[in-house]
């Protein structure tokens, strides 16, 4: 233990060294929301009540099946079955293909008239045929789930209500961006227009009515902006009669124009007329990005020769004339940033072997299927080094922070890519940012740590941190990526929430440690081989160390010790 002491005061000296420059010397307790902000950065998990995620709700007297969609069902007709194994993704696997075939038919007799849940049906598969379950690959099993999902109804949508969400903080989010919208709108002398994106998603129509449902609530008008991955490379290759062939490659979504047909047809009129989309953005306060995955995002917005699209440019410009605000929760915050983009990983990979700078994250079961070629494990941390769609340009992005221990992931990448700034943006929480002044506020139920440029020796990782929480402000510099002011709030309102797991690279320990709030060295082991320390110096600040627990440039250290 002595020498990782050792080590860990030599790299804190060396890091007092770089990162003098980089923060206040001093933060202050004061301030309010910057009124001009223009991005809003969700760390994920808004945890709105809807009438598909009732454990949300404080009530669920209002929920009706009937006029409303509560689940996602499958259906086992032969007329499904047989769409499932037309599929050309069984020609590269034609013995899964018989053995699906006579595993499907067999659930089919089971459940025989009777409608079935998609989770009843995945719970009953995976404990009956473990098995087949167990050898399917990931495209193998959202085939299935699409080709025999049950076809929607347009009149039938899943109903959002944010006002009996149990979580009150993220439907406050929804609140304070659909007023900046309105703000916007007013000054316009125009009714306030929300577009809501779904191009995280590897299915992009399923979110759509969700995303309708909650705005409406807010008192905006809102619109589907019906772009995702397929979309873009159909405008760009004129390709629009072949949507549906085009979601299978580029999303891995199948048979969706049958699932959801209007707005299969809704999106392939905005295809065949792209000039539309322009003329929808411009009528546009605000748009909306879902979660998901950041590399289908992405793949929305810049087109596979690595231009920007149309679309992309003009609501650039409308967000730098201050006529719309941006926001996204989760892979719509992650795509934001102009610097490298975090696209996958685990904090544990990200110590183990670095950073890779790849265009396309590994797939899941890259390991099993023996094909992870650019990265030696499927939770390996990946980055885009080209960046994201280029909004945020202040640093790095990250989210799900706390939750999913990411502190190393981010951090690594911090070094790799050479960056000075990173935000990690937790749970239920944004950053609201005015991109052309810097000046920053942090809402929400957690919290937003920022990360300095760190400094990695063999073996080690250690970098300075700030974490902050809701009502704290302050304001970002381009000039080098630094933070040159900092208010915290004077209200304390939240205690930060303990974690039963401790598992430092995963959960929410380190978070949980902050509430403490100490300026002794705090040393714990992880799994017994890497050990975090954090601890504070003469360049530490903290506030409300009585309740809810904010610092300003702490030190945290990665230690790996062996076994």
């Amino acid at each position: 233990m002595s020498r990782v002491i050792i080590r860990f005061w030599i790299a804190v000296v060396t890091l007092g060294l770089l990162c003098w420059e980089m923060f206040p010397a001093h933060a202050k307790s004061e301030g309010e929301i910057p009124e001009q902000w223009n991005l809003m950065l969700v760390g994920g998990s808004m945890n709105t009540c809807s009438s598909m995620s009732l454990r949300r709700c404080k009530e669920t007297d209002w929920v009706d099946p009937a006029t409303m969609r509560t689940e996602m069902n499958v259906d086992l007709s032969g007329d499904r079955l047989a769409g499932l194994l037309a599929s050309p993704l069984w020609q590269r696997d034609p013995e899964t293909e018989q053995e699906i075939a006579q595993t499907l038919t067999r659930i089919s007799r089971h459940f025989g008239e009777e409608i079935v849940s998609l989770s009843g049906f995945r719970r009953f598969f995976a404990e009956l045929y473990p098995s087949l379950w167990r050898a399917l690959t990931t495209e193998q099993w959202q085939a299935i789930r699409d080709y025999l999902q049950a076809a929607e109804r347009a009149s039938v949508s899943e109903l959002s209500q944010l006002e009996l969400s149990v979580e009150r903080h993220g439907a406050e989010l929804f609140h304070t961006f659909a007023q900046r919208a309105t703000e916007i709108a007013q000054a316009e002398g125009e009714a306030p227009l929300v577009l809501v994106v779904t191009a995280s998603g590897r299915d992009s129509f399923d979110a759509v009515d969700f995303y309708i449902s909650s705005f409406s609530q807010t008192g905006v008008n809102v619109e589907w902006l019906p772009i995702d991955a397929a979309f873009a490379q159909a405008v760009f290759s004129s390709q629009c009669e072949n949507l549906a062939g085009l979601r299978a490659q580029y999303q891995h979504a199948y048979d969706r124009e049958r699932v959801f047909p209007w707005l299969a047809e809704f999106q392939s009129e905005f295809c065949s007329q792209p000039e539309k989309l322009i003329t929808l953005i411009d009528r546009a306060h605000g748009i909306f990005i879902n979660g998901g995955d950041q590399s289908l995002t992405r793949q929305s917005f810049i087109l596979s020769n690595g231009s920007e699209s149309a679309w992309l440019k003009r609501i650039r410009e409308r967000l730098q004339e201050g006529k719309m605000i941006v926001g996204g929760t989760s892979a719509g915050t992650a795509v934001m940033t102009e610097a490298a983009m975090i696209s996958n990983g685990s904090s544990r990979a990200a110590l183990k072997y670095g950073a890779f700078a790849i265009a396309k994250p590994p797939a899941a079961d890259c390991e099993e299927l023996n094909q992870c070629k650019k990265a030696p494990v499927a939770d390996a941390l990946a980055y885009h080094p080209e960046g994201g769609i280029g909004f945020y340009e202040f640093g790095l992005l990250d989210t799900h922070f706390s939750e999913r221990g990411r502190q190393a992931r981010l951090l690594q990448l911090l070094v790799d890519s050479k960056a000075n700034l990173a935000a990690g943006i937790d749970e239920t929480t944004a950053l609201l940012v005015n991109s052309r002044t810097g000046d920053f506020w942090v809402q929400g139920a957690n919290g937003v740590y920022l990360l300095a440029q760190g400094e990695r020796t063999k073996g080690s990782l250690t970098g300075r941190f700030a974490y902050l929480r809701d009502g704290t402000r302050g304001r970002l510099s381009l000039n080098g990526n630094l933070v040159t002011e900092l208010h915290f709030s004077e209200e304390q309102k939240h205690k930060t929430v303990e974690s039963e797991l401790s598992n430092f690279l995963r959960d929410r320990s380190i978070t949980a440690a902050l509430q403490k709030c100490s300026e002794q060295i705090l040393y714990y082991d992880e799994n017994e081989d890497v050990q975090v320390i954090l601890a504070s110096d003469q360049f530490t600040n903290i506030a409300h160390a009585d309740s809810r627990c904010e610092i300003v440039w702490g030190i945290i250290h990665y230690q790996s010790i062996g076994r």
